[in-house]
């Protein structure tokens, strides 16, 4: 058996394309190792959302060098978004790559490893039909729960992203093959399933028309032995009274939201694209929380955007005391290749962004801390994720509400439900203890 060895960087899609990446390789005879010097191939599945990934990137390759010189014959690919933006252009920049491949080009990846064996280095940055993912083996991290992606792209070209570019424009995956996934992993013992899509509100079944988001949370919450379905990310613009009497109403679909805002400020939504202003924003967050009063919401925000005053800085701090979400992903804005506000002038200096970042975290990290200390003595529902490493003889678990709770516990718990009463409250996580 030969041995690949994959190290994922970005967003949860990109996780998914990994699971999906180690199936097909399984299926030609390749099995998983951590540890690179022993792989017969490595692949890196890159993110170009932030310019910080991407540089990454290329630090990796480097620190890859010398066991592709130890080992000429080993295979050495990028995958994902870097891979779809840059194309030849890495084999210019580090020479030794023999494999890149773009987003969609994921289903032609073992036609692609045996074209190697003619081909000192192969490209692939096609667009593809969208084949059933149901249809080959994805190797999940977890056998308790799953991702399905039901839309990839974006049609709403916010200035600073370069998604639409790596990712395509919108194209929603036929709803009965979502189902039929959804069937198969519950029947495989998935009770928690994780929709993704750039922008999951946009989804429209392709093949029926009818078929909205809404429309498809209501299919998979018929689906017998999964018991959580959870979905990210939502733009804004497509929150609906529709999806939100859905939400509150579906035993199964969990009471979190991940609605990212990006800025506090109308005037930098504005020159972001973003379609929707302040006031709009707020009030589906008002509207969230008059279906499900105990709704978690969380959120990304950009900070240096450039053209960002002060007084706009000050709207998103502003908003974050407003809201009060349980928690953030605080970025600060970095030029995109492709993306229009690289091209804007009022450039924020870098120690203004990083200062500005900071002033984010540390009124977010006393709004969550609050947040959890309202929730000592409560009893929660947790699916019990992993033992935890940085505390031996403790198991993760997770609420419906996506919060993280560490317990005493045995490993022989993990993938199953159980109850656990909060005892202790930090910034950033739940201690408790197991209810019998």
């Amino acid at each position: 058996m030969k041995k690949v060895h994959i190290m994922t960087f970005g967003c949860q899609m990109n996780e998914h394309d990994t699971e999906q990446i180690s199936g097909l390789l399984s299926a030609i005879g390749y099995v998983r190792t951590d540890a690179p010097e022993e792989a017969d191939m490595i692949l890196l599945n890159t993110c170009s959302i932030r310019e910080k990934a991407e540089h990454k990137l290329y630090s990796q390759l480097g620190h890859l060098r010398p066991l592709k010189e130890q080992n000429p014959s080993m295979v050495l690919g990028v995958c994902g978004c870097v891979a779809q933006q840059e194309a030849a252009k890495i084999f210019k920049r580090v020479p030794f790559v023999d494999l890149v491949l773009g987003t969609k080009a994921i289903p032609k990846l073992p036609m692609l490893v045996q074209n190697l064996e003619s081909r000192p280095r192969v490209l692939d940055v096609s667009d593809a039909v969208w084949s059933d993912e149901s249809d080959y083996t994805t190797m999940r991290e977890r056998k308790f729960n799953a991702f399905i992606t039901i839309i990839r792209g974006c049609d709403n070209y916010c200035s600073y992203c370069v998604v639409p570019y790596t990712r395509g424009r919108e194209e929603s995956r036929p709803s009965a093959d979502i189902v039929k996934e959804a069937r198969a992993l519950a029947a495989d013992g998935v009770i928690e399933i994780t929709l993704l899509g750039q922008n999951v509100s946009s989804y429209r079944d392709g093949e029926h028309g009818k078929s909205s988001f809404p429309h498809l949370l209501r299919m998979l919450n018929d689906v017998d032995g999964l018991k959580r379905i959870r979905f990210i990310t939502a733009h804004p613009k497509d929150l609906t009274d529709e999806l939100i009497e859905t939400m509150a109403e579906l035993p199964n679909v969990c009471e979190h939201f991940h609605l990212p805002v990006q800025s506090g400020s109308s005037h930098v939504l504005r020159l972001m694209n973003r379609k929707y202003d302040r006031e709009w924003y707020l009030n589906r967050i008002a509207a969230l929380r008059r279906a499900m009063p105990d709704i978690a919401i969380t959120t990304d925000v950009i900070v240096g955007f450039p053209g960002e005053r002060e007084e706009d800085f000050q709207d998103t701090l502003s908003l974050l005391r407003e809201v009060r979400y349980d928690a953030i992903f605080g970025f600060e804005y970095s030029n995109r290749p492709n993306a229009k506000s690289g091209n804007f002038p009022d450039q924020i200096a870098k120690a203004l962004k990083v200062e500005r970042l900071q002033q984010v975290f540390d009124v977010q990290r006393g709004i969550s801390l609050e947040i959890h200390a309202g929730m000592v003595g409560n009893t929660y529902e947790v699916l019990i994720e992993s033992a935890n490493p940085r505390f031996p003889g403790t198991l993760t678990g997770r609420t419906r509400h996506n919060h993280a709770v560490t317990f005493s516990g045995s490993e022989d718990l993990v993938g199953s439900m159980a109850f656990a009463k909060i005892t202790e409250a930090h910034p950033y996580r739940l201690a408790g203890e197991l209810i019998a």
